[in-house]
């Protein structure tokens, strides 16, 4: 069943913070972007197995349209490159997945490099040409109609534990800012989700010890206030504020504000609204 919310409850308030916890961008996400994503945020809460994942991942086409889709959980290495652990095919044509994993070519993916280097947005097009992406691995791409895409993944959260990628790709996918920033919002609660289901069960066991007010300043983050508003309604300063939020941060194993958020609502420390 999908989440129902009223006027009363603030459409206003839950689009801020789908906005702001990602990087403070500007961003075209609506109301209704705001209202789907909040949906699989919670489906991603009872997320338990690899089919429920897949069909999560499916759930992100109501948001934005692609054709094929997929998930790797891996981390880099500065003499093997980037190293893959567990992967998830969701809609990539099987023709392809044996092709491309029989010549090796995961081995030599500049998009898979460079995800587990930077854990940023890609759009698959660009690093392709930017990182000067061998001929034959595009063509190939290309045979299957896999042209344009996005990649978006999250950093590994300690020692030990793996980062992930997820990539949706089609014929004609185009650039734009509303899927970087949608994939901002929801990857860092895809992660926590394939993070708990995968092999060695890599996802967190036990709430961390966060005081009161690292709490309360995350929730506050959560519903979209920025460090200047959380400091005015505490009545503290804005060094005060980015203290708990680093501690927060810090506690949670998290790099960015939209990871920590993430951890402590799969957590169980704050609720997801």
């Amino acid at each position: 069943m999908g989440l129902r919310y009223s006027s009363g409850e603030g459409i206003e308030k839950i689009t801020s913070f789908l906005i702001r916890s990602g990087k403070d961008m500007e961003s075209p996400i609506s109301g209704r972007d705001a209202l789907l994503i909040l949906e699989l945020i919670q489906h991603s809460l009872s997320c338990a197995s690899r089919k429920e994942f897949k069909n999560l991942i499916r759930k992100a086409h109501e948001l934005f349209f692609f054709d094929f889709a997929g998930a790797e959980l891996g981390f880099f290495d500065n003499r093997k490159g980037a190293v893959v652990t567990d992967g998830m095919n969701i809609s990539f044509p099987d023709e392809w997945i044996h092709e491309y994993f029989s010549r090796n070519y995961h081995q030599e993916s500049v998009l898979t490099k460079e995800n587990f280097k930077a854990y940023r947005p890609q759009y698959m097009v660009n690093t392709w040409k930017k990182h000067q992406q061998k001929a034959e691995i595009v063509s190939l791409c290309h045979d299957f109609q896999i042209k344009s895409g996005f990649a978006h993944g999250l950093s590994p959260s300690a020692p030990g534990r793996k980062g992930s990628m997820f990539i949706f790709a089609g014929p004609d996918m185009k650039y734009d800012i509303r899927t970087v920033a949608i994939l901002e919002m929801i990857v860092p609660h895809l992660h926590q989700a394939y993070c708990r289901i995968a092999p060695g069960n890599q996802g967190e066991t036990r709430k961390a010890l966060l005081s009161a007010r690292e709490k309360e300043v995350l929730d506050w983050m959560k519903q979209g206030k920025s460090t200047w508003d959380i400091s005015v309604i505490l009545g503290i300063s804005q060094s005060t504020v980015n203290f708990h939020i680093y501690n927060a941060m810090r506690k949670l194993k998290a790099t960015k504000r939209a990871q920590a958020i993430a951890v402590a609502i799969h957590m169980g420390i704050i609720s997801p609204i």
